[in-house]
């Protein structure tokens, strides 16, 4: 008798262990969760992805799952290594979306800033013409298109609820995090201090940014070739991997079905990584 409720106790003090140690940590847990979520939501908002981040995340748990089948599949592995492939596909397809969030961040960042010179001249003309700076922002929202109608609609909205212009563009400085919209934000919240011609001082600041954009498209001019260099190496290995699996299948089939195929693949992806990641940082510059 006393044999047979040993396992059952030991069963029942392992999961009264795991319930104390989970409810011992459960708050740091959830405040941890609630810091990431809201910032997810943050680099959701600036990649214009409307979408909240629990959806994202279910996505992405269908997504790793989906992956794992799919690997489980082919390569047929054995149990240990079909439990840790199930972390790894989560990992992958997490940093793919995290990828894409970024890559859809900075591409609306890039088409906020190329749109920020005619802004600030539409601003600069509707001051000279005697509008009030609220009037002036609101004709960006008429003449142009996306992202920039939508970020500035969001300043007049903000001013509607009672936040003052210069606190809103502040706030669109720290949504769209940029030199050029930072140095807008600035530039009129000094100028209401201290006086002086807003509609010059944002020419001036137009021209800057039209001055910067030049040295940007001749840096992305000098730096193709070492680009293109980068997404050669970077798809060299597939190519060829592909090649030799379909001309010599039993190198193939030693490449995908063995244990040391597996470790000559990881190995050739890390440094695939880290041979990419190293160009590009070699080849990034800070305008």
């Amino acid at each position: 008798m006393v044999t047979n409720a040993l396992p059952a106790g030991i069963v029942l003090g392992a999961v009264a262990l795991v319930s104390l140690l989970f409810y011992s940590v459960w708050d740091r847990l959830f405040s941890k969760s609630a810091e990431r979520m809201a910032g997810m939501a943050g680099a959701l908002d600036r990649a214009g992805i409307y979408k909240k981040p629990e959806e994202l995340v279910v996505y992405v748990l269908g997504s790793s799952a989906v992956l794992w089948v799919g690997i489980a599949l082919l390569l047929r592995p054995n149990l240990i290594v079909g439990a840790l492939l199930l972390p790894a596909c989560a990992g992958a397809c997490a940093g793919c979306f995290l990828g894409y969030v970024r890559f859809a961040q900075r591409r609306r960042l890039d088409a906020f800033v190329t749109q920020l010179e005619l802004a600030l001249r539409l601003i600069a003309g509707g001051i000279r013409v005697g509008l009030g700076l609220r009037a002036a922002l609101a004709m960006v929202i008429e003449e142009m298109p996306d992202p920039a109608r939508h970020e500035y609609m969001r300043v007049i909205g903000q001013t509607n609820i009672g936040i003052s212009v210069y606190d809103a563009l502040e706030t669109l400085a720290e949504r769209m995090p940029s030199n050029e919209t930072l140095m807008m934000s600035r530039a009129i919240r000094i100028q209401s201090q201290t006086g002086g011609d807003l509609g010059k001082i944002l020419e001036h600041l137009a021209d800057t940014i039209k001055d910067r954009r030049r040295i940007t498209r001749k840096i992305n001019a000098l730096t193709a070739e070492g680009r293109a260099s980068a997404l050669i190496l970077a798809l060299l290995p597939p190519v060829l991997g592909l090649f030799i699996y379909m001309t010599q299948p039993m190198m193939g089939h030693a490449l995908v079905f063995t244990g040391v195929g597996h470790v000559a693949l990881i190995a050739v992806a890390v440094l695939e990584a880290l041979g990419v990641f190293t160009l590009m940082k070699i080849l990034q510059v800070d305008v």
